[in-house]
């Protein structure tokens, strides 16, 4: 008979902690802002029109909160579902306030609700269609603040050259093998944040599908009980890849981050239930100098302790304390 390694068993009950842990602080400070909902910064809807990519225009939408006479703006982009009422998009703005800072909280191409079209996680080009308008002439540095997939965009955008302007790019859990975290988001013990993601992304397409056609009868996509099906029925035909597979594999920014010339932070955390660990740690460690990495322990999927310090000065909290790196 084997017997167990004490440090073995030690390391097993850590993990395990870990993951627990990223579940409560996850899970936790969602249902907090569902109930008690922290304030806005007072803010004015903002919206463009920009070219959807298949010869007409599709508008988007944010909250822009003005800090005259400040030529600094960050940028805010929510994750998959999400919306910029979300409590990570709200933090954001509310840290950006207190740091006297301009703050736009983009929203995804069809998150608003407007029912125009739709977004994929590596659709990038309304970003970069958005930073080239004559509102943002005024701003000298521009800095983007992703969140899960919205933390895909950014980078991907980012080391796509999306404009001169944006000296510094955040993002806080974003995948970056696309594939590998659909096998996490299907796996059956992510049932509750799976069914979440569908109920916002049914709910998007649902709004499409009234104001026009989609490429798969809404009936049909509310029936997909994975991430990977709803892709499949909706992203894969609307943007014209070959199969979910290839949309995956192309749209992934890991292997991007080899030439990224653009200051980067990426946060994350080992106990992220939606985000694997291990999928990160081979793209971070071949990523470009100019990205830098903080795991930060006993943190969740986009939310973290209040106190967390992650070393820059200043106010803590994880919304503070990127704020303040950003504009160093």
């Amino acid at each position: 008979m084997k017997m167990q390694n004490p440090l073995e068993g030690l390391l097993g009950s850590a993990a395990l902690r870990e993951r627990l842990g990223g579940h409560v602080q996850t899970i936790a400070p969602a249902l907090r802002h569902d109930w008690l909902p922290r304030k806005a910064p007072r803010a004015s809807l903002w919206r463009t029109r920009v070219d959807d990519g298949r010869g007409g225009e599709v508008t988007l939408s944010g909250m822009f909160a003005d800090v005259p006479g400040v030529r600094d703006l960050v940028v805010v982009v929510h994750g998959l579902g999400g919306s910029v009422d979300r409590g990570y998009c709200v933090e954001a703005a509310r840290a950006a306030e207190r740091a006297g800072l301009p703050c736009l909280r983009l929203a995804m191409r069809g998150a608003d609700g407007l029912g125009e079209d739709m977004h994929h996680a590596g659709l990038t080009d309304d970003l970069r269609a958005v930073l080239q308008q004559p509102f943002f002439e005024r701003f000298e540095r521009i800095a983007l603040l992703g969140y899960s997939m919205g933390g895909h965009v950014c980078l991907k955008a980012a080391a796509e050259g999306v404009a001169t302007k944006v000296t510094a790019v955040a993002a806080v859990c974003p995948p970056l093998d696309l594939e590998a975290t659909q096998r996490c988001l299907d796996a059956p013990a992510n049932l509750i944040y799976r069914r979440h993601l569908l109920g916002g992304l049914n709910a998007m397409y649902a709004g499409i599908a009234e104001r026009g056609a989609v490429p798969t009868p809404p009936q049909r996509v509310r029936l997909a009980t994975t991430i990977r099906e709803w892709d499949q029925l909706t992203v894969v035909p609307r943007f014209k890849f070959r199969d979910v597979d290839d949309y995956y594999r192309s749209q992934s920014v890991g292997p991007m981050l080899k030439s990224l010339e653009v200051p980067t932070l990426v946060v994350a955390s080992p106990g992220d239930p939606m985000i694997p660990a291990d999928s990160l740690r081979g793209p971070l460690v071949s990523a470009s100098t100019r990205v830098q990495a903080r795991w930060i322990a006993g943190g969740g999927h986009v939310f973290f302790r209040s106190d967390v310090d992650l070393g820059f000065g200043g106010e803590p909290g994880i919304e503070a304390q990127i704020l303040r790196w950003c504009f160093r």
